[in-house]
């Protein structure tokens, strides 16, 4: 983080040391997880031909080339809301505070498949699961985009340095470097680690609307009005009044601060969560099921984060302000574990159902369907 993040390039031979074994071993997705998740609705995947066409899936895997088929590559963003393991691999990049990370995306390749030179916008981590694929890199190069064309695809790209990376290998690039990925062989696999920002004139607008949907207009009055003999002049006070006036309407820091917390927890637009409804256990029960040994999940897709005595669950905003001090303590502490580690044990749990206040808490973002909790002894 200090020498490489938003600076330069890294690459980490052998990051992760057991993939650069035949077996699949720690690793989260094979080649068949990809087709597979390249035919699920709820994500987003592209297919990219050797002259650089796109085609939008979901698909079926017979609408896939084989992977004898030269020059194609097809990738799957978001696997990590629906893929337990790829959820489970992004603890590995934790390092970076939660709010910046974004997803995994998984892309798989036939010999010289690629989505050609390009440049991003976002920090990623390209780590090779299985096969090869040489990376090259450029810092300095002209950005002319190729016409005609879909993917933004560099029109001059000279490298400056190139990798071939095996599985286990790692490389970071910082946003603003051009790169080119390409497969050398069959069953070409990368993991890409990507990272968010949040849009500020996208959130400004937010914070905006959110203050100025609770203000009720009024006619403008103005009975101090005098008359002018030189009426193009603004008189001082009109401009100070309404100027004023305008001024009132704006959020305040906090009410922005507000509105950065809940949108940087926002989940990731394929993500919906199916909340009880005809089932939904009754508060009473669900505190019955928490005391005799039930655990709490996250569920995939979901984000949690915290700032102060904010909390952010999937865009939604609580303050725990209005607890007691012991309270608000107790239950950031609950949040923070179940955000670290997407799930709380039953002591945990049992201690939660013991306070009504808190309770009434995880009550709510289990009725929105943002966790669900494991039955002792079972699965989810």
């Amino acid at each position: 983080m200090r020498d490489h993040w938003q600076k330069k390039p890294l690459v980490v031979r052998g990051a992760f040391p057991s993939w650069q074994l035949a077996a699949k071993g720690s690793r989260p997705i094979d080649k068949d997880d990809v087709f597979a998740l390249s035919a699920n609705e709820r994500l987003s995947s592209r297919f990219v031909n050797a002259s650089y066409e796109l085609r939008h899936g979901p698909f079926r895997r017979r609408q896939l080339p084989g992977l004898k088929t030269p020059g194609w590559t097809v990738l799957v963003q978001q696997t990590n809301t629906v893929w337990p393991a790829a959820e489970a691999f992004l603890d590995t990049f934790r390092f970076i505070p939660s709010c910046r990370l974004d997803d995994l995306m998984v892309s798989l390749a036939s010999d010289q498949g690629g989505i050609g030179a390009h440049v991003d916008s976002y920090d990623v981590f390209l780590i090779q699961a299985y096969g090869c694929r040489r990376w090259e890199v450029a810092e300095a190069f002209q950005p002319d985009i190729q016409d005609g064309l879909d993917l933004k695809i560099l029109k001059r790209f000279k490298p400056e340095a190139s990798y071939d990376m095996h599985p286990g290998d790692l490389l970071y690039l910082p946003p603003g470097v051009a790169h080119r990925g390409t497969a050398q062989g069959t069953n070409c696999i990368t993991y890409s680690v990507g990272f968010r920002a949040a849009n500020r004139l996208e959130i400004a607008d937010e914070s905006f609307m959110a203050h100025l949907s609770g203000l009720s207009d009024s006619p403008w009055k103005d009975p101090w009005l005098q008359a002018t003999d030189k009426p193009s002049r603004i008189p001082a006070r009109l401009l100070k009044t309404m100027t004023d006036q305008v001024m009132a309407c704006l959020p305040t820091r906090q009410q922005v601060e507000d509105q950065v917390v809940a949108s940087l927890s926002e989940p990731a637009s394929s993500v919906y969560f199916n909340p009880p409804q005809s089932n939904a256990k009754t508060l009473a029960r669900f505190r019955a099921d928490l005391q005799k040994g039930c655990e709490i999940q996250l569920c995939l897709g979901s984000r949690i984060l915290i700032a102060g005595s904010r909390v952010a669950v999937n865009g939604e905003l609580m303050s725990l302000s209005t607890l007691p001090p012991a309270l608000e303590s107790r239950t950031a502490q609950y949040m923070e574990i179940l955000a670290e580690r997407r799930r709380l044990d039953s002591k945990c749990c049992n201690a939660i159902a013991s306070d009504a206040a808190i309770l009434e808490i995880f009550y709510k973002i289990y009725l929105a369907g943002f966790i669900e909790y494991l039955e002792k002894n079972k699965g989810s």
